[in-house]
């Protein structure tokens, strides 16, 4: 089931519906996308049609937000809990390593990407790490999905930063074999080790995105955005109900 928050579908779902589903899509050679909603791809995914297109058409759109799960429940909502990306992508991470399955990694700084492979290798040895590629490559979305069916992953993770990563799995994902395609924004920094995620009060209290906002000057301006989507996304509900 989903829901329409601010004109957008989200899903009412969570990890272990997400984790049941996987097999299923691995079992079925069929393509599974994990796109993330929260207030700030809501409010801004306007902009981007073909981002609401890949919405529209994903198969597990993730309340990836408090302020997702917090206009669900004061608007009469079924969304029970936020599906944060990061821990979706430690929960896929530690299937693929479990199952053996192949994973591609597309995004972040070389050395980011660098460190955060070494650390998955690590942590998961079990899982195959068929093949890389930094977000600031040189090579054109051909050549980028020439290599990533060259190498026929299971898992593929692209860590490119809103709207970036929308805009290349919408364009892109039809054209790549593979099987589980999620969008993880700044992941690969945290399991690079070169950002900390937030202590557990923050989230535990569901205040993480203040801890980032905080923590980064460039996010400053995200603390402002959860009180307008709320407010924005209400005023849409009143007008549209459940349309």
């Amino acid at each position: 089931m989903r829901e329409m928050i601010l004109g957008l579908p989200v899903d009412q779902i969570t990890y272990e519906d997400i984790l049941t589903d996987v097999p299923k899509f691995l079992e079925g050679n069929q393509k599974m996308s994990i796109i993330s909603v929260n207030p700030q791809i809501a409010l801004e995914a306007n902009k981007y049609p073909s981002v609401i297109d890949l919405l529209a058409k994903s198969t597990h759109r993730i309340p990836d937000g408090i302020g997702v799960v917090l206009v669900s429940k004061m608007t009469g909502g079924k969304i029970k809990e936020r599906v944060a990306g990061f821990d979706l992508m430690v929960k896929l991470l530690e299937y693929a390593n479990k199952t053996q399955k192949k994973c591609f990694f597309y995004g972040a700084k070389p050395e980011i990407l660098q460190d955060a492979i070494k650390n998955i290798q690590k942590d998961y040895p079990n899982l195959i790490v068929v093949g890389s590629i930094d977000g600031y490559t040189k090579m054109d979305d051909h050549e980028i999905v020439a290599a990533m069916n060259k190498v026929k992953p299971d898992f593929i993770f692209v860590a490119l930063g809103f709207p970036r990563q929308e805009l290349w799995l919408a364009e892109n994902m039809g054209s790549v074999n593979a099987h589980v395609f999620q969008d993880v924004g700044g992941s690969f920094d945290v399991l690079s080790g070169h950002v900390k995620r937030a202590p557990d009060f923050f989230i535990k209290t569901h205040l993480e995105w203040l801890y980032r906002s905080l923590s980064n000057p460039t996010r400053i301006g995200r603390i402002v955005q959860l009180p307008i989507f709320v407010v924005k996304s209400l005023w849409w509900k009143m007008r549209n109900g459940n349309d």
